[in-house]
């Protein structure tokens, strides 16, 4: 069953474990922030108060921070060599490179369960982790740097026991460190014309959401002909779009997968598996509000956000995002079973996380449904 705003009246969450401590989602704008007050800069008034409470809280294992590959993509869009390498170094401190799974990922495993729920079934395989070390988890990369010769052969195992096993892993450790300082922080300014050279081009991971840009283009432009879509069903609208354009695929090929056969978009089933879909249905969500708005005029900046917003307040007990995007999260009603914190300021923040409970068994993974028991159940939104 679902409401008449097309969520279902039970979620149905992906095969995924998460970390019992709070998970908090900050906005790129944040970090730099944090990073002005790490280093003394002037900033705005609250940042050094929540940097000492961030600080305390990653400390005592009570929260953590994760990063996201919308983070990368928008950390390599700062022109300033020296802010991405400030801001990169706060990440670092806060997030020691735990990544989030990327929505691409997360939209599949949500469509998974959904389809096994759908048929009174458990879902197959082991949990996956929310959290993990490494950028690769965001981007849908798996492993971490190997030593190959010169056939492009793995030669792990004889370096290892050229060197011995503690200067290897030594070896290993520092050398994947540098590969995720060097994923936030971006190269030199005298490094990027030699690089460009060989392909670098970080504009390019902003280049791939011009072809979903132009579908939220495709769709305003419908409804500027027709105004009466906007005060009515506009969510069902966008909803349709949305699984046809994001996730129609992703859904045949998980239907394919546990043996099922292909079914028509307007089936039941279908439906019942995108209504219950977390992330998903959040980002329809914001996708309705901003549509709504005859005066919004889309960008690419929109869809990384909705990317970021959309995992974050689904799987994250806090996300501390910009004032346009809490406005939207806020004003849909239907979104409010998630019980996300979303603090207006950072003394907001910074109280909530002084609050959380100390946690023996912090490193303990319960499932993503469970989530943490913290100061969202007690604060209003």
């Amino acid at each position: 069953m679902h409401d008449r705003t097309g969520v279902a009246d039970t979620l149905v969450w992906p095969h995924v474990v998460r970390p019992q401590a709070a998970l908090v989602y900050l906005d790129l704008n944040h970090f730099i922030n944090l990073a002005k007050a790490g280093v003394g800069q002037n900033t705005p008034p609250g940042y050094t108060v929540l940097l000492d409470a961030v600080r305390r809280a990653v400390g005592s294992r009570r929260a953590h921070f994760p990063l996201s590959a919308e983070h990368l993509i928008e950390l390599s869009m700062v022109k300033d060599p020296r802010q991405r390498r400030d801001v990169a170094h706060i990440m670092e401190e806060l997030s020691d490179f735990f990544y989030l799974l990327g929505r691409p990922e997360l939209g599949e495993l949500e469509i998974h369960a959904g389809i096994h729920a759908r048929q009174s079934e458990a879902p197959m395989g082991l949990p996956l982790e929310l959290v993990g070390k490494g950028f690769g988890r965001a981007l849908g990369i798996a492993g971490r740097l190997r030593i190959v010769d010169s056939d492009g052969n793995d030669a792990s195992g004889s370096a290892k026991r050229s060197m011995g096993a503690e200067s290897f892993e030594a070896l290993m450790t520092s050398s994947n460190t540098a590969m995720e300082r060097m994923m936030l922080a971006g190269p030199e300014d005298s490094e990027i014309a030699e690089l460009r050279s060989n392909g670098y081009a970080p504009e390019l991971a902003q280049d791939a959401h011009k072809s979903r840009l132009g579908f939220e283009h495709d769709l305003s432009a419908k409804l500027a002909l027709d105004g009466r879509w906007r005060r009515g069903r506009l969510r069902d609208v966008v909803a349709g779009r949305e699984v046809h354009h994001e996730w129609l695929d992703a859904f045949n090929r998980q239907y394919s997968l546990i043996g099922r056969k292909q079914l028509a978009v307007g089936d039941e089933t279908v439906l019942g598996v995108f209504c219950a879909a977390p992330h998903i249905q959040v980002a329809i969500s914001l996708k309705t509000v901003m549509h709504r708005d005859a005066n919004h005029r889309w960008s690419v900046n929109d869809i990384t956000d909705i990317d970021a917003a959309s995992v974050a307040f689904a799987y994250c007990d806090a996300l501390y995002t910009d004032k346009a995007v809490r406005n939207r999260l806020t004003s849909s009603t239907e979104l409010r079973r998630f019980r996300t914190f979303l603090p207006r300021e950072p003394h907001e923040l910074a109280e909530w996380l002084d609050e959380l409970p100390e946690r023996p068994g912090h490193e303990l993974l319960v499932p993503v449904s469970t989530g943490a028991t913290t100061p969202t159940q007690r604060r209003p939104r």
